[in-house]
């Protein structure tokens, strides 16, 4: 039987992250004392003994989580870039990627408002709109300018960000980011190089994309090709590329011969590596845990589980970035998961019963349960739907570990040493390797994705219901099918 007593928890939390974001602040605190007092109830009903501890659980972390969500928009409320005037000199660290803007004249940099005019400030979260010359700054940068400020959205993701900021004069360096980030930074500019001098054209700007999601240097035509046809989760680095490279360190250590600590502590630091290097973005934030949880895990000598290391994650991750709540990407790499630990194995009894290959029946199965749940969401975003999608994902599967196995050791050699030294043979070699797979992605992309057919609008929300219930009904069928014929298929 599946392990179900984190699923209430990380929804309750979730839930009431995403509420207190969109509601005033006077009915956030009435929600969070109301859930306070639930968990106090609940724990004093001796009749429910089986089910008080999940329910006051669920209550105490979606109050927790309430709470955090007040406090972080009480801040950002009572921030005085908010009531500063004129054109103030303010120093930020940048906390992320620039973004380019249309027209690839200014760029977007997401930061941390440290000082304003001068003096210290509790930091609040802005964005800064500069120049396109400052495309370079890297994570954790310190930098001074002089900027006109105007309140950021009232609320949803938005919410939790002080003020948007355009740059009214120079940028001036005060401090540079930290070791690792510019190694980072190193690191996608020079597979950036390597895949433009070594593919060119579309495919080398796509690589970077698909192993370290740098989406900077892809053009517009993939980006909609790829989201015509399903497959623009490739560009978003998730769970199977932190499976991929964590997963290769891990067994290397161990074919060492080391010790479970040891595994575990060189785990840990390559899960921390890879989301530096590619970007703390929503589904990696997601993957990233769940892989720690299972590391935890296998030290602990326990099985690990997926849905209670999916239910970690969604806690962890919306107590500590609770912007994450209202993020899409977030909600569909959630979803995926779900739908790959609830469907694909009685997908895949069905399809091996009807004769398919064990190979074609567990691809088919993965890519059905991953969009049973994800084509909803993205209908209720879009209110498209992506026809293909399937078909899509099932012709791309193949290619995509090639991709992520050479494409992440080409990264990896060609930072070493100098930027024009000895290690860029290897590491172009292993690029032009991974030139068929990426043209092959590009050909799934432009015949499935390519006409306006193939992308188009539905009406969202009743698409939406439709497709959850069938899933939801698929489920029971298969369970009840199952049950009957004894072929487990445990989450």
């Amino acid at each position: 039987m599946a392990d179900l007593r984190l699923v209430a928890p990380a929804a309750g939390s979730w839930a009431t992250t995403a509420a207190a974001l969109v509601a005033p602040v006077p009915a956030s605190v009435a929600a969070v004392l109301i859930l306070v007092a639930a968990a106090v109830a609940v724990c004093r009903v001796r009749r429910w003994s089986g089910i008080a501890p999940t329910v006051a659980a669920a209550c105490a972390v979606s109050a927790a989580a309430g709470v955090i969500v007040i406090l972080r928009v009480v801040a950002v409320d009572s921030s005085p870039i908010l009531s500063a005037v004129g054109k103030p000199v303010v120093e930020v660290t940048v906390a992320g990627d620039p973004t380019v803007q249309a027209g690839g004249r200014r760029v977007t940099v997401p930061v941390r408002i440290e000082r304003l005019s001068g003096r210290s400030m509790r930091p609040v979260a802005a964005r800064l709109h500069v120049d396109a010359s400052a495309a370079d700054l890297l994570p954790g940068e310190r930098i001074e300018v002089r900027v006109r400020a105007r309140p950021a959205a009232v609320a949803g993701r938005d919410r939790l960000i002080a003020a948007e900021l355009s740059a009214a004069g120079e940028i001036r360096r005060i401090r540079d980011s930290p070791w690792w980030q510019r190694a980072a930074g190193d690191v996608r500019v020079r597979l950036r190089e390597l895949a433009a001098r070594a593919l060119g054209g579309r495919a080398g700007g796509l690589l970077p994309g698909l192993v370290l999601g740098d989406t900077g240097g892809l053009d517009h035509q993939t980006r909609d090709t790829f989201k015509a046809a399903g497959l623009s989760h490739l560009l978003a680095v998730s769970g199977s590329n932190l499976v991929l490279t964590v997963g290769a360190v891990v067994l290397c250590v161990r074919a060492c011969g080391a010790s479970t600590r040891t595994v575990f502590a060189v785990g840990a630091i390559a899960v921390i590596g890879f989301v530096v290097l590619v970007r703390p973005t929503d589904s990696v934030l997601r993957a990233a845990i769940m892989g720690t949880v299972g590391l935890v895990a296998g030290l602990t000598s326990r099985r690990s589980q997926a849905l209670p290391a999916l239910g970690a994650a969604v806690i962890l991750v919306v107590l500590w970035w609770p912007e994450m709540a209202l993020a899409p990407g977030f909600a569909l790499s959630v979803a995926a998961t779900v739908g790959l630990v609830v469907w694909s194995a009685p997908i895949r009894f069905a399809l091996l019963d009807r004769g398919v290959p064990d190979w074609l029946a567990s691809l088919i199965a993965m890519t059905l349960a991953a969009q049973i749940l994800t084509t909803p969401i993205v209908i209720a975003l879009t209110g498209k739907v992506s026809v293909f999608a399937v078909l899509a994902n099932v012709l791309a599967a193949p290619a995509v570990p090639l991709i992520g196995i050479a494409g992440t050791a080409a990264a990896a050699i060609g930072a070493t040493g100098p930027r024009f030294g000895p290690a860029q043979v290897p590491a172009e070699m292993l690029v032009r390797a991974t030139g068929p797979p990426v043209r092959w992605l590009l050909a799934v992309a432009d015949r499935l994705g390519g006409p306006g057919w193939v992308w188009p609008e539905v009406p969202g929300l009743l698409a939406a219901s439709i497709l959850v219930s069938g899933g939801g009904g698929l489920w029971v069928w298969s369970g009840l099918r199952h049950a009957r014929t004894r072929r487990p298929f445990d989450c």
